[in-house]
């Protein structure tokens, strides 16, 4: 048998995970998971300002702990590692200095958000983003067709503006700005010009304007009018682009040495997780993927000839070969999707966590014991009780915009809530709201995109929640009308990455060929109830009018 491994690194809002497999089986020899510890405890961070930012050192202590972890034990397989791929959130920046090192690895800088990674929920840069939009609706060519004709605060020159706008130190130290997807893939092969970092293709085409359309990046003059500071930082930048087939180059000689791999080790060009994530689930023409973690992500792709030459408005990203080289590629999705059930979960738990679990009527061990209990099981139970719950229309419903709204128009300044509450409102009441909420959401997102004649046949649900909620998962098939099949892989975004790591490596020629071999089968299907569909296109009439409601008053403010 041949003896051909693979690792697939995937960095997702709070951890990082990797996953050794076995390029010619699909087998997964072993899967290794790293919390952030500093995200954990949430520095940096604050979320009424919509600021999560995340330290390097968290990514870097991520990818040692991860890669030793599965390779320590596996001693004997080291020597046929082939290729490793990475896959990151997005987009996620960071500014460096000249030799693409983040700012806050510098002793000066190391406490300052603003010289840390901007994480892609980070919505600071809300006035930049309108700014940039109102720039692009002024130029002989609109740079927003890429991102559905509007241009999103989770995007890369938002950010970048925001960073270099309200933070004078920062912007006096910063010489260059990288992805978090290249700068792990830069440090893994010892890459230190900004000039020959090798951007990852999805980033740079849906979140940072580059198209071949109009010959890479828009011309200086255009940032120039946006902000002069960006345009010595867009100079140190690559003018090419790489999709996620193609190699970034070879593992450095002392990360081949303290792993134990041959120095002919080939790290892929990086990639976005949920775009990763498609890739490890199966996606494909009529088959869309929805990965369904701290945000909802729904992925598909289009034959170009399908498509022509049209442009789909309200969408978060549409590129060539994004997703799968030679399809046109798509990105939708909610904010807030796992965020909003655990902004709901820390709610009712404070009473856990802040009396319960500092009492002195209990030893330590046990208030710790008892606390974490709580964390990890309420959710599980409210889902349990919700699904009992009559299906009435003056139940308590919601809007789902926790973190602002995504698709099908952008607009951060929006926020969740609940309405229709009553004294006999209960948890799993304010629980299943929340859930109908994210599902309607999606529900509102795929009626945009039928009125635009974009259908599937099948949806392949993978992240956390499709593995734990069944709840969550029958909601969604009900709102949506369309067949849900989950996975039986738990870390599709690595093992997308492990997939384009073999064709890296040259073990398959394509990427469809390399997930034939390595895609995980389904296991389990969940077909609509046609009688709670039609109650929820009732209940989607609150959900829009609730919508419009928000928008007036966050208009009017």
């Amino acid at each position: 048998m041949k003896r051909d491994f693979v690792i697939g690194l995937d960095y997702g809002s709070d951890s990082v995970r990797a996953i050794l497999v076995n390029a010619h089986t699909g087998e997964q020899i072993a899967e290794a998971v790293h919390n952030y510890e500093r995200w954990r405890k949430g520095l940096y961070c604050d979320a009424g300002e919509s600021r999560f930012r995340q330290h390097p050192l968290d990514y870097l202590e991520g990818l040692r702990s991860v890669l030793h972890g599965i390779l320590d034990q596996n001693r004997e397989i080291a020597p046929y590692v082939r290729a490793i791929s990475v896959d990151t959130t997005a987009s996620t920046p960071c500014l460096t200095d000249e030799k693409l090192q983040p700012l806050s690895l510098k002793e000066e800088f190391k406490e300052n958000p603003n010289a840390m990674f901007v994480l892609w929920k980070d919505h600071t840069g809300v006035a930049e983003a309108a700014a940039i939009e109102a720039a692009c609706k002024q130029s002989p060519v609109d740079y927003t067709e890429v991102s559905g004709y509007h241009y999103s605060a989770e995007c890369f020159w938002a950010k970048v503006m925001h960073l270099l706008r309200t933070s004078p130190e920062i912007r006096q130290a910063a010489r260059s700005v990288i992805e978090c997807s290249d700068y792990i893939t830069a440090t893994l092969t010892g890459t230190t010009d900004p000039a020959k970092n090798r951007m990852g293709h999805c980033n740079a085409s849906q979140k940072m304007f580059w198209s071949k359309k109009w010959g890479g990046f828009p011309p200086e003059e255009f940032f120039e009018g946006l902000e002069p500071a960006l345009v010595p930082i867009l100079r140190t930048l690559n003018a090419n682009e790489y999709t996620c087939d193609k190699p970034y180059g070879v593992i450095a000689k002392e990360w081949a040495a303290e792993l134990g791999l041959n120095e002919d080790v080939i790290i892929g060009c990086g990639n976005v997780d949920s775009h990763q994530g498609a890739i490890g689930a199966g996606v494909a023409y009529k088959t869309a993927m929805i990965n369904l973690g701290t945000s909802g992500c729904c992925m598909f792709v289009i034959p170009s000839e399908v498509l022509g030459e049209r442009i789909i408005d309200g969408v978060f990203g549409q590129a060539d070969s994004c997703i799968l080289p030679g399809l046109v590629g798509f990105e939708v999705g909610l904010s807030a999707f796992g965020d909003a059930y655990a902004w709901l979960r820390r709610t009712l738990s404070y009473p856990v966590t802040e009396i319960l679990g500092k009492s002195e009527s209990l030893d330590e061990q046990t208030r710790a014991a008892l606390v974490e209990e709580v964390s990890d099981n309420i959710l599980y139970r409210l889902g349990e009780d919700a699904a009992k719950l009559p299906h009435r229309l003056d139940a308590p419903f919601a809007t789902d915009w926790f973190n602002g709204r995504r698709s099908p128009a952008p607009n951060q300044n929006l926020w969740g809530s609940l309405m229709g509450l009553r004294l006999s409102s209960s948890a799993p009441e304010l629980y299943y709201a929340i859930v109908e909420a994210t599902a309607l959401a999606m529900k509102s997102i795929v009626d945009h995109l039928r009125e635009r004649d974009i259908d599937f046949d099948a949806f392949i649900g993978v992240g956390g929640i499709s593995q734990k909620s069944p709840f969550v998962m029958q909601m969604l098939a009900d709102a949506i009308g369309k067949e849900i099949r989950v996975s039986e892989c738990k870390q599709s975004c690595a093992l997308g990455s492990a997939i384009c790591a073999s064709v890296v490596a040259g073990i398959y020629p394509t990427i469809e060929q390399a997930q034939k071999a390595l895609c995980r089968p389904i296991i389990r299907t969940y077909t609509p109830d046609a009688e709670h569909r039609e109650f929820l296109q009732r209940r989607h009439e609150l959900y829009r009018a609730a919508g419009v409601f928000t928008e007036n008053i966050v208009n009017n403010q």
